[in-house]
């Protein structure tokens, strides 16, 4: 088998010159390059990986999992990848499909020192069987969790929902619905605390068919549509908990034969691209902070760094699906 020592014979240069050169890290005189590349061409010579990754103990290479495509998935994952280019890290994407086999595979690629560090967009089990992977590399999320073994680049929930709340209430909105995520989340419970602490606040009773969990995210926007259509009593404004089920309320109330924002108000959370496109008032909370912030611990935890993180803010982004109701009852 061919060795970087073959190569370097054959080249008439140091092995260390061969080595930057398939690393490409340092400098190399194009003429030296030149030789190098000619001699593993004639050698035949294909760099082991596998084996440089176990010899340097790290891969360059940080997983991205998810379990499929949700509106987020593009700014997050662009923002990620961009700054792990910046740091010369590689980022490879596991689509899980909610699967926990498949995600306990891609966490044992870290195990097996395939991966140097995960961050975790969407999962399949619990923490706690997560976890414990934390001993082979750092592991981040943007998830909300009490973990000191696992990075949460979270914003605060509580007062950016109490903030769309309050704006709606500004607006003349009083019967206001609730589509929130997974229960067990804790972005969901601070949610929940801000509904229960609105209400209280504005002494607005609280109606428990005015609130909806959304687990999957796929189609529950047209759900939810259709339960608004079949309710009684309609709310006069729908709070979502992101800004991809909120398009999909919009898009099938609209089939229905509703007007938005004349039939009901809408206000999202993300600040995504679909939310431009359709011009969805919503609450920006720093999802390219967020995902800057995921990959600077992971940074930090491998290399003994002390990068600063970046600060994260929650800012309320008006568009057009939530006007003031007095004067579009004027008109």
């Amino acid at each position: 088998m061919t060795t970087i020592i073959d190569v370097a014979k054959k080249a008439q240069v140091s092995k260390s010159t061969v080595s930057r050169v398939i690393s490409g890290n340092g400098y190399v005189s194009q003429e030296s390059r030149k030789k190098v590349l000619e001699a593993m061409e004639a050698l035949s010579y294909s760099p082991n990986l596998i084996a440089r990754n176990l010899q340097s103990g790290e891969t360059k290479t940080i997983g991205f999992l998810a379990h499929g495509f949700i509106d987020p998935l593009g700014v997050f994952l662009e923002s990620f990848i961009s700054i792990a280019k910046k740091y010369n890290y590689y980022v490879t994407l596991y689509f899980t499909d909610g699967d926990r086999k498949k995600e306990i595979d891609a966490l044992n690629q870290m195990k097996y020192k395939q991966l140097d560090g995960v961050f975790i967009l969407t999962r399949a089990n619990k923490w706690e069987f997560i976890e414990p992977y934390s001993l082979f590399g750092p592991i981040a999320t943007w998830h909300r969790i009490d973990s000191e073994r696992i990075y949460s680049s979270y914003v605060d929930h509580y007062s950016g929902y109490l903030r769309s709340l309050k704006y709606l209430y500004q607006r003349g909105y009083r019967s206001i619905g609730h589509v929130l995520g997974n229960s067990e989340n804790l972005n969901t419970k601070a949610r929940l605390k801000a509904i229960d602490d609105f209400h209280k606040e504005k002494d607005i009773p609280i109606k428990n068919e005015w609130i909806f969990h959304d687990k999957t995210r796929i189609d529950n926007g047209r759900t939810i549509a259709q339960l608004w259509h079949e309710m009684a009593n309609k709310t006069d404004a729908m709070a979502f908990y992101t800004d991809s089920v909120a398009a999909g309320f919009i898009s099938e109330l609209q089939t229905l034969g509703y007007s938005i924002p004349k039939d009901v108000a809408v206000i999202g959370f993300d600040n995504s691209e679909i939310s431009r496109l359709m011009h969805i008032t919503t609450v920006d909370y720093s999802i390219k902070r967020q995902a800057e912030n995921s990959f600077i611990y992971i940074h930090n935890q491998l290399n003994a760094e002390k990068i600063p993180e970046q600060e994260m803010s929650v800012s309320l982004v008006e568009r057009k699906t939530v006007p003031i109701r007095i004067q579009r009852k004027e008109q």
